[in-house]
């Protein structure tokens, strides 16, 4: 990229300002707030919420739902208008899932409670087992609960309202299930039902009715987190920083990382099928802010280490997973269509576009890849059908949505901030991946693009998806 180390002198003194269009969220516990996180790993929003948390959670809606940390009550927040509003629980939630229709699936206390969007209690389930943590749906409507105590085993709620209990054949009396995750195996194919926990290290895998099929043993203690890669595969991590990547096939173990310098409390794959983790370095106090890791999973290097401070805030005691909705559009909703573009979740998420993003589907899909840091080389890459001529430009701000600038005759909103805009762009045809190489020097770091343009070709006339890099 020939303009490259011109755009980076340029950026020397900018600052960038608005929002991206595709975010997740974190509760940090100990700090007592909620932040917004770019597909970049830069902090675009703090909101504070005057009480210790466990976990926020991206609503189909786009509202964060908020559980407190072990108290009867949980928040709705609107990031929009920040407005905040609290509803009381029949126990103290601990995690929840969202169903096809939008509704919410809490454990809470002894029983799993259903709300519906805004927040009203529509019926609770009463549970045969006690302690019930971590909550997933799969894709025939079924609710899975993983229950802290022993003997170990987990309930399903069936589309019905039908509690069945399912024990884990073979554990031991000391395995603890804690996460539960529902994989994905093909349109209209039943998910299969993986199970960790504290204690010993186990992995056990269940088929759609509750049957243990395999019970594994990775090589690490206490794997209390989980997540499905777009591949299948199972990620797993754990307090002594161990990352494993398992092979959803026979349970082998393929990949072995550590971060350090502290534990794996997260795990999350967002919409690109990137790979986040959440990295506690510090519970409480004085220290570093926690972070939220976007690591490559074929080397385990950091991307971006998503560095959870906004302004002079700083995220501290983060002990869960940052929240996209990936699992949500491809396992539980795959045949809705979020973002009105045309295009069903499945098919957006197949192909890693955005299915919360009207501008970013089959006709054009831009990200960054690769490691951010200084000295490195991540690259832009663009999908676009062949023939699709496209011009991005680079800029450190945004306009809020619905300022920006548009015409009957392009699809979207152009929101990049006319006053911050580079005199410098990069343009392609078709599919495109071009090296944006950074300069080994201190004064780059904490520098932030964001990057939209317009496309023309077959499949119309329109504004790009935004998308951007932080350099750190």
């Amino acid at each position: 990229m020939k303009r490259t180390l011109t755009i980076l002198v340029l950026a020397a003194a900018a600052a960038a300002t608005a929002h991206a269009q595709e975010t997740y969220w974190i509760a940090n516990r100990a700090s007592q707030d909620i932040m917004e996180v770019s597909p970049w790993g830069s902090i675009r929003d703090r909101i504070f919420m005057n009480t210790a948390l466990r976990s926020a959670h991206v609503a189909p809606d786009g509202k964060v739902w908020v559980v407190r940390f072990i108290q009867g009550t949980f928040d709705i927040v609107n990031p929009t208008t920040r407005s905040i509003s609290s509803f009381a629980a029949p126990g103290n939630p601990f995690d929840l899932a969202f169903d096809a229709q939008g509704t919410a699936w809490m454990t809470a206390g002894a029983v799993v409670a259903n709300f519906d969007a805004n927040g009203t209690l529509i019926q609770t389930y009463a549970l045969t087992a006690p302690a019930p943590l971590g909550i997933a749906i799969d894709p025939a409507g079924n609710k899975w609960i993983a229950h802290r105590t022993n003997p170990a085993s987990v309930s399903r709620i069936d589309p019905t309202g039908t509690v069945t209990n399912h024990p884990l054949t073979g554990a031991p009396g000391t395995f603890l299930p804690v996460r539960v995750a529902s994989d994905f195996r093909g349109l209209l194919q039943p998910s299969h039902i993986w199970v960790v926990g504290d204690g010993p290290s186990h992995l056990f895998e269940l088929d759609d009715t509750g049957a243990t099929l395999n019970m594994y043993l990775p090589p690490a203690t206490g794997l209390g987190n989980i997540a499905v890669a777009p591949n299948g595969n199972i990620w797993l991590g754990n307090t002594g920083g161990t990352l494993l990547e398992i092979d959803h096939t026979n349970g082998a173990v393929l990949s072995t990382y550590t971060q350090s310098p502290s534990s794996v409390l997260g795990l999350a794959f967002d919409l690109g099928g990137k790979l986040w983790a959440t990295q506690r370095l510090t519970f409480s106090g004085v220290g570093p802010p926690c972070e939220v890791r976007r690591i490559d999973p074929a080397t385990g290097n950091i991307e971006v280490p998503g560095v959870l401070q906004y302004g002079t805030n700083s995220g501290i005691g983060t002990q869960s997973a940052l929240s996209t909705p990936y699992n949500y559009a491809l396992v539980v909703a795959p045949f809705a269509d979020d973002d009105g573009d045309g295009e069903v979740n499945y098919t957006e998420v197949i192909q890693a576009t955005n299915p919360r993003d009207s501008l970013s589907n089959g006709k054009f899909h831009a990200q960054t890849t690769g490691v951010t840091r200084i000295g490195s080389t991540p690259t832009i890459d663009v999908t676009t059908p062949a023939g699709t001529f496209w011009m991005m430009g680079f800029g450190f701000g945004l306009v809020a949505p619905g300022s920006g600038y548009t015409n009957p005759a392009i699809t979207g909103e152009f929101r990049m901030d006319p006053s911050l805009i580079l005199p410098v762009n990069v343009s392609g045809v078709g599919n495109t991946s071009i090296p944006f190489p950074i300069p080994n020097s201190a004064a780059f770091v904490g520098m932030e693009f964001f990057m939209q343009g317009i496309y023309v070709g077959g499949v119309g006339t329109g504004f790009t998806n935004i998308t951007g890099l932080l350099i750190w």
